[in-house]
């Protein structure tokens, strides 16, 4: 399926581009070099692809804002992966207010319409952010620490993901609801490791919801042809 979206999109044959932009969500920082979400989606859509951008664990948005020098334009980008936000969370000192949700959605918002204007015929990817707690606002690490659970970040993480959403449109790609279960209730099979970190199977799993977008994509694009 993914090799008929990338005939429509590629049809030059040309060496095509494929950006990358992110955090420990999608970096190869926890299961291991060449098998985080990024790496993966690169393996899938093949050697006509060059891979721009950078992934890293504990990027923020302002690591993202950081790269936009660095990222000249091309017409021949035609998949965009982006994931930040969950960083940006944790790095706080207090509770986050409205005004500082209001300035992520404005920067990240801004950070989108730059990197369309020099991608202008990449298929986009936004990913919102999992919860690995399933809920519970409690991790193993915190547990054996000795800390309680902190639930003040659930409710911290539904707004940010509802900003995301709003930034993204019909480009989010909801890793939420996607993971939601596998975390440490262990309810299904297990994602994650570190706490928040994805293991390789989540990494895996992460990269075949991108693949499966990138699918609807190329229907959507045979329908309108």
């Amino acid at each position: 399926m993914i090799r008929r979206f990338l005939d429509k999109i590629s049809e030059r044959r040309e060496k095509t581009v494929y950006l990358a932009m992110g955090d420990s969500i999608i970096s190869d920082c926890y299961p291991g070099p060449g098998y985080g979400v990024a790496s993966l989606l690169k393996r899938e859509l093949g050697d006509g692809f060059d891979m721009w951008g950078r992934c890293r664990t504990g990027f923020m948005l302002t690591d993202m804002e950081s790269q936009l020098p660095d990222l000249r334009p091309s017409p021949l980008c035609r998949v965009g992966l982006l994931s930040v936000g969950g960083n940006d969370l944790l790095s706080l000192d207090r509770a986050p207010d409205a005004r500082w949700f209001e300035g992520f959605a404005r920067r990240y918002r801004r950070l989108l319409e730059q990197l369309k204007f020099r991608y202008p015929k990449a298929c986009w990817l936004i990913c919102n952010l999992y919860d690995p707690s399933d809920g519970t606002a409690q991790f193993p690490g915190r547990v054996q620490r000795g800390h309680p659970p902190r639930p003040e970040i659930l409710v911290w993480l539904a707004h940010l993901n509802d900003v995301i959403a709003a930034v993204a449109g019909p480009d989010l790609v909801d890793l939420h609801s996607a993971c939601w279960g596998h975390g440490w209730s262990r309810r299904l099979p297990l994602w994650f490791q570190m706490d928040i970190e994805p293991n390789r199977e989540g990494a895996a799993q992460i990269c075949r919801l991108l693949v499966q977008r990138l699918e609807v994509r190329s229907n959507g694009l045979k329908k309108k042809g």
